[in-house]
């Protein structure tokens, strides 16, 4: 099996995690009940920390199955306006929703830090030919953001991101995009990704997948939907990817 395409989630496979996300989705949920929290009802009585367990974080614990982890702002959005028992517009609501998780990324710019020795590794494999690319459950405006941020952007043939206008992970369309995108098929794409929704996804495109140990998930999560479970990306050459598929080639 030739490789010949690289593909990442971002946060907690290219990015720092933990410190990152739950100092913006605290301000994020802040934000929203200053501007959304009803007068009185059941609504009125939500605080902060439902708001944030209702998405998967139970306090410096982030649930690799949980919204936060794995799923786009948009499902975010629609616990919390159930949670709150709002009537009015969803639609506006997701909209500033999305809005408060945008700005809190952009008023955080120091917690936006590429895992140790990322950036070099994905300078090699691109001087080695690999096509590299992203594909995120964060919106738009957090993931150009946050890769420029990083000093990664430039380095990615295609970026890809869930913000309304696609399927999000583990629909394969964002895979597809690259595939269409660097002229590969799905069996040349190896998905790196750091929760379960990542393997299903990269499983759901045709695509090999490798599970890493630098996000939310653990090595007993990942193993039953991975080819690989490796500590980090960097840790990554094709040439084990390889070895574990013939070898797989001769138990069968």
């Amino acid at each position: 099996m030739e490789i010949k395409g690289l593909l990442f989630d971002k946060d907690g496979t290219l990015l720092e995690f933990h410190q990152m996300w739950l100092k913006v989705a605290q301000g994020a949920a802040s934000d929203i009940l200053r501007q959304y929290r009803p007068m009185s009802g059941a609504g009125a009585r939500v605080s902060e920390q439902q708001l944030l367990e209702a998405i998967g974080i139970w306090g410096d614990h982030v649930d690799n199955h949980g919204l936060l982890a794995s799923n786009p702002v948009e499902d975010t959005a629609v616990a919390w306006y159930a949670l709150l028992q709002l009537d009015g517009e969803l639609l506006q609501f997701t909209r500033d929703v999305k809005a408060c998780f945008n700005r809190q990324v952009e008023e955080n710019p120091l917690l936006i830090q590429p895992l140790p020795g990322i950036r070099d590794k994905l300078i090699a494999w691109k001087q080695k030919g690999f096509k590299l690319g992203v594909a995120t459950a964060d919106t738009r405006d957090a993931t150009l953001y946050s890769l420029r941020q990083a000093g990664l952007l430039e380095l990615f043939d295609y970026v890809g991101y869930s913000d309304g206008d696609i399927a999000p992970k583990p629909d394969p369309a964002l895979l597809r995009g690259f595939s269409e995108r660097c002229g590969l098929e799905a069996h040349h794409i190896v998905m790196f990704g750091d929760t379960v929704s990542d393997m299903e996804f990269g499983h759901n495109a045709g695509a090999r997948r490798v599970g890493v140990l630098t996000g939310t998930a653990t090595a007993d999560e990942l193993t039953p939907h991975a080819d690989l479970v490796l500590m980090s990306v960097v840790d990554f050459e094709p040439e084990i990817l390889m070895q574990t598929s013939i070898s797989e080639q001769a138990d069968g």
